[in-house]
This record gives C-alpha cells, structure tokens and sequence, in this order.
C-alpha cells in the first residue's frame, strides 16, 4: 500500500482491491441525469416579471405584499440592520456587521479559534408581521450550500439576537451568550430540503432546489427568487405562457396551470401548507405543482414531541397551518383565502370584500351573521372596544414558547379557540380575558364566562382524552379512548392514534384497539391510514392474522400505495429511534426490519439501523447493512463513510480506507470521511499524512470535536506540545468531558 498526498485527498491503492471504476461512473451518470430532470423540472418555472403581461391588476397588487417582500438580495433599501463596522462583544467572543462597495459582510470570531467572515448573499424577512418579525441573512458555503448565518436583527426592537441551543429561545445580543450557546455557530443549516443535514425546508424562497452535483463533487443550491412568487402557488407557468400566447379566444379549456378556485378546502390549504405549516418530509425533490403528499407529511410532526396542545393550539412553535383544528375548517368550508387575499396578502371576507385590516371583524361576521345584528349581545363589551372584535377572545396573538419572552414573536392563534381559563392555565397558556384585563384572577374570569355564557361547549372528545392521557391517565381503556374513528375530525384523530402509538405503552394487546385501528386502516386520509397500520404492524406477533390482513389492505389503495408504503416505514422507523434513545435496542431492530420490509429503499430506516448495530458493538451487522446502503444507492457518500466506520470499527483499516476514499471521489467535502482517515492513519503511525486528513476535516467542519483531539494526538506524536495544546483546548471548548481530551490534557500538563 502507497498513499501520495495531494490537496488534503489521499490516493489509496490497495492491492487486490480494485475500485469497479465501470460501474460507478454508471451510477454517477444515472444520478446525475436525476439531478438533470430536477433542474428540467425547474425550468418549467418562468418568474413573477412574465404573468404582469396579461395579470397586471394581481401582478401590482401582488409587487406590494409581504410575499413579494419576503426576500431577495442584500440591498440598502432591503437591509434593516446596522451594518455599522462597529465591534460587538458577546461572552469569549465578538462579531462585526460591516458594508464595503455596497456587499454586506461579517467578521466573527470564538476565542481560541481562528477569525471568520461571512458574505450576505440573501436576505430574508422584512420585520412585516404585527406580532413582531424579525430579518435573517444567508451566505455561500464551499461546499455549495447557502447557510442561515448565526446573526439575526429583530427591528422592533433594534436589536441582534441569537437563536439559542439551551432553551433560553431567542436571545437578544449581551456579553453573557456565548458561540457555544448559538444553534446557527457555526452556521449549520442550509436553504433548500435534504436529508442529509438540518435544513430550512423550500419556505424562504421560490422553486429552491438544493441537491448534490456529482461532477462537482459538491452541492449546487438553485431558485428563482428569494420572495415568494405566482408560481409558489400556482405552479409552473412555462407551458401556462406558451399557450396562452395564442390569446383567450383561441385557447379553451385547458391552460396549462391549475386553477386555485377549484380546490377542494384540504387542497387549498395544501398549497399554504407548504410554508406555512410544520411539515416532515417523506422524500426530497418536491417543486409546486407536483403531488404534495408524496414529498411531505402536515401531520406526522405529531409523531414523537407533538408540537401542539391537545385543542391544536401551538405549544413550542408553529405556523398557521394549525387553523384545521378550528371548528370553522371542521365544520365549516374555510380556508386560507376566505380571511388572506392571496395576491395582496391584505384581509377579506369570505366572499372576497376587502376590509380594513387583521381586526376587522368582517372575517368572522360575513359567516356568523347574526351575531352581526348586535354584536355587543354577544360579547357583553361595548360595540367600539376591543372586547368586540373577534380577534380579541378567539384568536388572541400568543408568544410562541420556543421563541422565549426576551423578543416579540406573537401569532393568531388559528384554532379559532373559545376562551377556556380553567384549561388555559392547565396548559400554561396566557388567557384571551387576561389580556385585557390583567388585574382578573383565573376564578374572577371562569366566574364572569360562566354567567355570561353558562356551561362552555365541551373540548371534542378525542381532546379531551388526550388530556387526560397526558395528564398521567395510561389504563389500557385511557389507551383506547386515544383511538377515535372515521367520522371523527382528521386532526385530532390523528393527534391522538400519534399519541398512543408513540407512548410507552403503544404494545399493549386488546381486542377493541385492533378493531379501532382496523376501522382508521381504511381511512381515506393518506397519515391517518399510514400510521394505523404501522401501529397493527407493531401489534401483529400477538395476532397471526394480522400480517394477512395488513397485505390485504394495502392492496387495496390502488394509485395510494406508494404515498401509505413510505408513511407506513417511516412510522416504524420514528418508533424504532425512540425505542433506541430509550436504549430499547432489540426491539428497535426489529422495528427497522419492519420498516425496510414496507419500504425497501427507505435509506434513513437503513442508516438508523446500521447505528444501532454500531451502538450495540455489533459490527459485522453493522457492516452488512451499511453494504446495503451502498449497493442501493453506489453515490451515497455518507453510506460510504458508514461503512468505512463500521469496518474500522471492526478492525478492517485497510478496506475501510478504501470506502472512506469512495466516499471522498464522490463528495469532497465530506469531514466525517477525512476525520476517518486521519484516525486510520495514526493508528498505522503515518502521522504525516494523518495529519493532513484531520486538518481538512476542522477546517470543512469546525464542531468536529474528535478532529481536534486526535489532531492533538498526533502533534504530541510529532512532539509538537505546543500546538498539541492549542488543538486540544478548541476540542475541550466544544466538548469540555470529552474523556479522552481530559487525559489528554492532564498529560500534556505533565509534559509541559
């Protein structure tokens, strides 16, 4: 074996094992036509600029809304924050906003780390919304990617803040936060949706694709615009303009685009929901105008930390997409569109009237008309006060939790909900009365509704078990209760069958469960009947009609099949991580193999369960399964380096070597690899070369804790104590009980 170094990547020949050269650059050049269909796909997309040649009145009205206002380059008349040059001191560290030849930069540094800079090259947010908005910028990383840099501007109150990784939420700039407290230091999470890192979704922008290019060995991050276009909603417009190109009276019929006006009230809020609601993604690649539901889940964020109460009201953060909990879209036919002008984003009733703004309570009157007629007979306020509008009891503006109480970050609360005191303090809620009148104990409030109103409509009964549920409430028939059926609403449904399957008791046999859960399997609702049968799947060893019956189902679900396939596997795969942080490690194995039977290409099933056989020393499995991954999918870089880990792991340095370098042909700006190599190396004592890996790795990821402490190692190997200090003392800023930099470190105190 020889290794020649050359720009931190080493060639590796190994005798005996010859990379098949053939059938990876077939691979490669299949990937790379994928990638080449999904930019195809993005051509179809033609701009805001071109639909004002025929839509000028919705174009115009469209130029002045937050949408169109949401972001876009780094401008003067954009820009809110101080781009100043003025040094700002924050604890064991500082940053410095500055502007030169009109391009906004920022020059930051950790202490014991070296400086670094920033280049603003999109901006987002415009400090629009009433409950407080905030500006976030984005930069250019070497690896294609374009990062939400650490530095937020909240303009109401003039002030740089920090998204906060210890709970504190949003942290205004002080000389008591530290980088290590950042979530963004360094910055970590990328625009675009993808599997393999912390992601913003596609939200902050128009038609983002973010995907890896093979030939550049690196990602390439594409969209037409950082606001929020036409074809956000409307879909590509390319073949929309060719045809109508013809004019009006020669084109009939079909157009080219979809008509919005047509949608059903779950479709309209689908094409909301694709920024404003939390949302899982089944699988990347998704683009406005495909099928929504075979890229994303609106519901299985209720899966694990369910981020809302039990009456839908957002519990740590949300968006508006919990408005489907509210008796209006339940019961009712709303929609976003009957209170949201789409094109203006200013207010409107339901049949189109504009109004004056957010408080108007037209929203509300033009379906409840007689409350209309005397509106003080309903809100016992008078007629002019803020105790009548609408807004004020049902849907009061609440500070998300996850947001903290430092900085404002108030929204609607869309449930549309009826003030509950006894319920809201229960949930920790501040109440729509107390709002007003602070000086009202929660007795005074329950005590003046009571009279007003009398008895308070009850909570829906699948709320109202999930109440009592979590309030510690877990009998077998508290299991059950969770369990609603079909003519039960979606979302509380949904919410409550994610609770039981998620809990710690979600095994418990009983013949009502299974029929409940066999009669939701045949729901029309794609999470709902996905989750339902992943949940009889899990109960299946009890019952051995069960597997025949699950066949039997799905069968069943014609053109469906695939969207319940992988909703399906990943429901087992969500409990099968919790069963492992739970260090429940056998039956989480066997919760992976049930998801990979459901959905064989289910990469992130294969992957967690690859990690649980290294957790548990099993790396003979481990290997095999990372084996797997890589025979699936020959470019996936990050199933290179498992496997590579997993095979040094194993004690086998020289193929692991091998796949690492795999690894590293296809992505070169992968640190795990170089981090893999440099172990390897020093364990052969080729410090040198070991060297040389280990400095790429800190340099592509600077939180790579292991790359400072062996890089330590390796200078004390060179007799390099100095710098062995220096490298070990950035290892122990990141993780001060690493054990092994502890040793270290005691070590070297002796030497020194």
């Amino acid at each position: 074996m020889y290794l020649k170094s050359g720009s931190f990547v080493s060639v590796i020949h190994l005798t005996g094992q010859k990379i098949n050269i053939y059938i990876m650059r077939l691979v490669l050049i299949a990937i790379a036509l994928c990638y080449g269909l999904l930019l195809g796909q993005q051509d179809e997309f033609v701009g805001s600029k071109i639909c004002s040649n025929c839509h000028l009145t919705e174009y115009d009205s469209w130029l002045e809304s937050t949408h169109a206002k949401a972001g876009g380059k780094p401008t003067a008349d954009r820009i809110l924050a101080p781009f100043d040059g003025v040094k700002i001191e924050i604890k064991n560290g500082w940053f410095i906003p500055y502007k030169k030849n009109n391009r906004y930069f920022f020059r930051a540094q950790e202490n014991g780390f070296p400086e670094k800079k920033y280049e603003v090259v999109g901006v987002v947010g415009g400090g629009f919304l009433y409950g407080g908005g905030t500006q976030t910028y984005f930069g250019f990383f070497p690896d294609g990617t374009m990062r939400l840099l650490p530095f937020d501007y909240h303009p109401g109150n003039r002030t740089w803040f920090f998204e906060s990784n210890d709970l504190s939420g949003w942290v205004p700039v002080n000389k008591k936060i530290s980088p290590r407290q950042m979530s963004e230091w360094p910055p970590n999470r990328v625009i675009g949706a993808i599997e393999e890192q912390q992601n913003c979704q596609q939200c902050h922008g128009s038609q983002i694709v973010t995907s890896f290019t093979i030939s550049k060995g690196a990602y390439t991050t594409n969209f037409t615009e950082l606001s929020i276009n036409c074809e956000s909603c409307h879909g590509p417009g390319k073949e929309h303009v060719s045809l109508m190109q013809y004019g009006k009276t020669i084109v009939k019929g079909y157009t080219g685009i979809s008509s919005l006006t047509t949608l059903s009230k779950e479709e309209g809020v689908n094409v909301c929901s694709q920024c404003h609601a939390l949302k899982d993604m089944i699988r990347p690649g998704y683009l406005p105008g495909m099928d929504f539901e075979n890229y994303f889940s609106t519901k299985f964020s209720m899966l694990g930390n369910n981020p809302y109460y039990p009456d839908g009201r957002v519990r740590a953060f949300g968006y508006q997409q919990n408005h489907v909990f509210s008796d209006c879209y339940i019961n009712g036919s709303m929609t976003c569109v009957d209170c949201h002008n789409p094109h203006s984003n200013s207010y409107q009733d339901i049949n189109r009237n504009p109004l004056k703004g957010r408080f108007d309570n037209g929203q509300c009157t033009s379906c409840h008309i007689s409350i209309s007629l005397d509106i003080s007979n309903h809100t016992f306020h008078n007629e002019n006060s803020l105790g009548s509008q609408c807004t004020s009891c049902h849907m009061p503006f609440q500070q998300h939790r996850a947001v903290g109480d430092y900085l404002k970050f108030a929204r609607a609360d869309h449930t549309i909900s009826i003030p509950r005191p006894d319920l809201d303090e229960k949930f920790g809620i501040t109440n729509a009365c107390v709002q007003c009148h602070s000086d009202l104990s929660n007795k005074d409030i329950s005590n003046q509704i009571m009279k007003w109103y009398g008895k308070l409509k009850p909570l829906n009964k699948l709320e109202s078990a999930l109440v009592s549920f979590l309030d510690g409430k877990n009998s077998m028939g508290d299991l059950v209760n969770l369990i609603g059926d079909n003519s039960d609403p979606s979302p509380q449904l949904f919410a409550g069958l994610a609770t039981a399957y998620m809990s710690d008791h979600a095994n418990r046999y009983n013949d009502l469960l299974i029929k409940k859960l066999k009669n939701l399997s045949t729901s029309n609702d794609l999470d709902i009947k996905s989750v339902s049968l992943a949940y009889l799947d899990l109960l299946s060893e009890y019952e051995n009609k069960l597997p025949q019956y699950l066949i039997n189902i799905l069968s069943k679900s014609g053109k469906d099949q695939g969207k319940i396939r992988s909703r399906w596997s990943t429901a087992l795969a969500y409990k099968a991580q919790e069963l492992s942080s739970q260090q429940n490690f056998s039956e989480s194995i066997k919760l992976y193999n049930k998801s990979l039977t459901i959905w064989p290409n289910n990469q992130k099933a294969r992957k967690g369960l690859a990690a649980i056989y290294l957790l548990t020393d099993d790396y003979s499995n481990a290997v095999m399964t990372y084996g797997e991954v890589v025979k699936i999918n020959k470019a996936d870089w990050n199933g290179w380096s498992g496997l590579a880990n997993s095979q040094a792991r194993n004690g086998q340095f020289n193929i692991a070597l091998e796949a690492y370098m795999k690894s590293l042909e296809i992505n070169t700006h992968n640190a795990s690899a170089h981090l893999g190599i440099g172990d390897i190396l020093y364990k052969m004592k080729n410090y040198n070369l070991a060297e040389q890996h280990l400095a790429r790795a800190i340099e592509l990821d600077p939180e790579i804790v292991e790359g400072y402490i062996f890089l330590a190692a390796v200078k004390v190997k060179q007799n390099d104590y100095k710098n062995a200090s220096l490298f070990l003392s950035r290892g122990l800023i990141l993780n001060p009980d690493h054990a092994i930099g502890k040793i270290m470190k005691r070590e070297l105190t002796n030497i020194e």
